[in-house]
Parts: C-alpha cells; structure tokens; sequence
C-alpha cells in the first residue's frame, strides 16, 4: 500500500473541501428548523457517485480509498449531506452487480438500511423483526433504500416510514418497515465497504473537532497567555490529534485490504469502524474541554461535532460491536492455525 495520497486523491480531497466550505446549508440550520438539502447535494450526487464503485458494478474501477478521501473531507465541515448515505448503500449494495445508471448518476438517491432496533450489530438469523430497521438516514430524503440481511442485500421502497428524533437534525433519523423480498444478493464485502464510508465521516468529524479547538486555543487567552501554551489544553488536543490520526490510518489501510482482498479486511474493517467512532467522539468532547464553560452553551459550535459523532459511532453498527467482532475474528483465526499445525 502507498502512504500517500496519489495526485487524482488530492486533487477529489481539494475539491470536496472547496464545495463544503462554499455550502450555505450548515449543520447548526437545522436546530431551529426541519432538514434543509445543501446546495452541493446536486454536485456531489452527480459528479462524485462513481468514486469507490468497481468495473464489475457499473463504475470505472476508482479505489474505495478515493471516496473515502472525498466523504472524510464532508465530515470535517459537517455537510449535511445525504451523499456519504447514499456512497455507503452503493457499497453495500455492490453484490447486486451492475447498478442502475440512474443510481451511478445521482438521480436515483439511496441510503442503507442496516441497523435493528435494540441490537447494536450488523442483522443475524436471530433478529426478532427481520424486516424492520432503525437509525436509517435521510429514509425521508431518499428514493430506496438497500437493507442489510443474514443471508444478502435488496433494494426496496419502505412500506413505512416512521421519522425519529435524531441527537443531529442535520441527519435526520427514520425506523422503516420493509416488504420480504423476493430474492437477495450475497452481501460479500459490501456491508463492510459501506462502513468504512461512515468510519470516513466520523475521521473527518475528528478532524474539524480538532481544528475548531486548535483555532479557540490560538486566540483565547488567559493570564496574558494564549490558551494553547498551557499543557492541560496542549495536552488534550495532542491525544486527539493521536487518536484521530490512527483512526484515519487504520481506515485507509482496510479500505485499502478491501480493494486488494486480503485476509486480514474483514477484521481491518471492523477495527477502524470502532476506532473512528471513539477517535471522534473523544475530539469532540476535547474540543468541548478546550472552550470552557462557552463549550456547553448551545452558541457555540462544539456540540455539533459531539451530536454527529454520537449519531455516525451507532450507525452501521455500533463501535461496542465492531471491537467485539474483532476479538471473535482474532480467536476463530487462531484456532484454525492451531487445528492446522495439529
């Protein structure tokens, strides 16, 4: 694997940050009032939806690493845009093989259907209601949806849709109830590829946490000093700087074992979902830290960064469930090497 972005990453990571800075749409809009679609959802639909699809599914072999960079970059800015939803369901939808070009293109929108209601994986043979799912963004917003079973994926129209209230408005959250469909797809690696998508996101939530309490640390002073001198603060954005920079590795190189097929993607996965989730929250909460007693006034801008990274750390499974997951892969590995040189 490179450890550097190739020229094409950083010219797609460049233009996401020009298009999210731009956006007049922003996270804190949607406090005061209902979900409001940002200007660059057309763009970003239409210009950026082939980025991470395969050949074999319509696209034109771009590497997962390349959407990842651009979703990573909407993160930092906290767009609230329903392209990362809709970049993870074409992941998950991926064993289906060719997708609609209406899909590709961004005129037909989706958003994955993956979560249970009160169980904090991905859906197995057990699940109560097979056919209900929770934590669905922007369900309203979207077209269809592709639901995540045991045994594979389908694309469906909910039957019902029931909007929740959702810690981050500007993710709007729904419970859908979904028809028995006909036939399903193997899922393979799509489950896995859709939640590097969202491991992705919550880098980039990292990121702008960081960078809005690096920015307060800059200018406050107390004492006659700025803030940012003092260890205490100095301290905390470093760890968060740490945690996010090893989350963000830690996805790069599984989306990277994904696109290769390696042995090892499946656990990789796992691992930088569960690393993302707490790299961000934690820098939110630092970033909280680092503004005072502002830095829990509704006014100031940290909790937005808490209430996104709290709402992407449970979709998709949450972070508790991917950790475990890699214990389970790690113990079956080992026993099978055993069972080998046995």
């Amino acid at each position: 694997m490179k450890a550097t972005f190739t020229p094409e990453q950083r010219d797609i990571q460049q233009s996401v940050r020009s298009i999210a800075k731009e956006e007049k749409v922003t996270a804190r809009d949607a406090l005061a009032g209902q979900w409001r679609e940002p200007a660059c959802d057309a763009v970003l639909l239409g210009d950026f939806g082939l980025l991470g699809v395969p050949e074999s599914a319509g696209g034109m072999g771009s590497s997962l690493v390349d959407l990842l960079v651009a979703v990573e970059a909407l993160g930092e800015h906290l767009v609230p845009s329903r392209f990362p939803a809709h970049a993870a369901a074409v992941q998950l939808a991926l064993g289906l093989g060719a997708l609609p070009d209406d899909v590709l293109a961004g005129r037909t929108v989706l958003t994955p259907a993956v979560d249970l209601p009160g169980d904090p994986g991905w859906p197995g043979r057990e699940a109560a209601d097979p056919l209900v799912r929770t934590l669905v963004p922007y369900a309203v917003q979207a077209d269809k949806v592709v639901a995540l079973a045991a045994d594979g994926v389908w694309i469906a129209e909910p039957e019902r849709i029931t909007v929740r209230e959702s810690l981050d408005p500007s993710v709007p959250l729904s419970d859908v109830t979904l028809a028995a469909p006909a036939q399903t797809a193997p899922v393979g690696l799509g489950a896995g590829r859709a939640a590097l998508v969202a491991a992705a996101q919550l880098c980039g939530v990292a990121a702008g946490a960081i960078e809005l309490a690096a920015g307060h640390a800059r200018t406050r002073t107390q004492f006659g000093r700025v803030i940012g001198s003092f260890q205490g603060v100095a301290f905390q954005l470093a760890d968060a700087v740490t945690r996010r920079k090893a989350a963000w590795d830690l996805t790069l190189y599984a989306a990277w074992a994904v696109d290769k097929g390696r042995p090892e993607a499946e656990s990789l996965v796992h691992a930088a979902k569960a690393a993302a989730g707490s790299a961000a929250v934690f820098a939110a909460e630092r970033c909280i830290q680092v503004h005072g007693g502002m830095g829990i006034t509704m006014e100031a801008d940290p909790h937005l960064f808490l209430r996104r990274a709290h709402v992407l750390d449970a979709w998709l499974g949450r972070g508790r469930w991917h950790r475990r997951r890699v214990g389970r892969l790690q113990v079956q590995r080992r026993r099978k090497a055993q069972a080998g040189a046995s």
